[in-house]
């Protein structure tokens, strides 16, 4: 007799028993730390069961490749964000740098330019501090010249003193005035004294006036010059054939003067001579009798002889 058919037990339902599988093994693999990738393939299991398609092998594996793949993915993008990341920093850091070497560049241009004009105004001050110098070179050369003029005009020598003195002794008796001015010693001769009036005849007096002028002379080594001079009258008519205007009448009297001084022998030619200015250098107003007479004069002037 054949042995009596017996069912076979029904089987457990695939879903509930991977369910547990894979309950079990999330909680495995959240207590062992790698949570993350036993549970996604506890899950891909656990769809493949249930879909049906046995043990899921297949899909796990292509699963598990896709996911390498992505981790890698995910690794490069994370090394290719760093990367961007660390470009950016340098990126940053090149801007800053750049300007500052812009600014630096911008104060060397600034500084460059003060120097040129530092050293533009240097040549300037040395070419005025040139000038300065010969502008006051120059004028301390005139100071010293006008010192020693001054001190030759305002200090007569020995010599000059001496003359002056003698002079004024051999002179004292007479309407005569004997200045100085610089170094020139006058003596201004009224020319009533020398000479009568409108006349280029030597006085008497006169005469003997130019003989102490002579004696004096002769103890100096000066130039002698005789000036004459008028007033602003007109010659008379019975003179002017001789002196046809104050020129002539001025001009021959110094002539006369510097004859007589030369006729002493005390007073050598080539130290004396005549000139004639008329009335053209009055001393006083020609309005009045006094005026007048002051400018009718003969000035006999001593100077020293320059030297060679």
């Amino acid at each position: 007799m054949a042995d009596p058919i017996i069912p076979n037990p029904l089987p457990t339902p695939v879903a509930a028993t991977t369910s547990k599988v894979v309950a079990t093994g999330a909680a495995k693999a959240a207590a062992s730390g790698v949570a993350k990738v036993v549970a996604w393939q506890a899950i891909t299991l656990g769809t493949a069961a249930a879909l049906g398609l046995g043990g899921g092998g297949y899909y796990m594996s292509r699963d598990a490749k896709a996911r390498t793949q992505l981790t890698e993915l995910e690794q490069k993008s994370g090394a290719l964000e760093n990367r961007v990341k660390q470009a950016e920093v340098s990126a940053e850091t090149l801007r800053a740098q750049l300007d500052q070497a812009k600014a630096e560049s911008a104060k060397f241009a600034a500084a460059s330019l003060e120097l040129e004009g530092a050293k533009a105004d240097l040549a300037k001050l040395k070419d005025l501090s040139a000038s300065e110098k010969k502008v006051l070179e120059k004028k301390l050369a005139d100071q010293q010249l006008a010192m020693e003029k001054l001190k030759a005009t305002t200090v007569p020598t020995d010599q000059e003193a001496k003359l002056e003195a003698d002079l004024k002794k051999r002179l004292a008796d007479k309407d005569v005035v004997i200045s100085r001015l610089k170094d020139q010693l006058k003596v201004t001769v009224a020319s009533e004294i020398l000479f009568p009036s409108g006349s280029a005849e030597l006085a008497p007096e006169g005469a003997d006036v130019l003989r102490k002028v002579a004696a004096a002379a002769n103890q100096s080594m000066d130039e002698v010059r005789v000036e004459g001079h008028t007033d602003s009258d007109p010659i008379a008519a019975v003179l002017a054939q001789y002196y046809p205007t104050n020129w002539e009448l001025s001009t021959a009297r110094a002539a006369v003067a510097v004859r007589t001084l030369q006729a002493t022998g005390m007073v050598p030619a080539d130290r004396l001579a005549a000139v004639g200015y008329g009335d053209s250098h009055p001393v006083a107003p020609n309005d009045t009798v006094e005026g007048k007479a002051k400018n009718r004069r003969v000035e006999i002037i001593f100077k020293p002889i320059p030297k060679n």
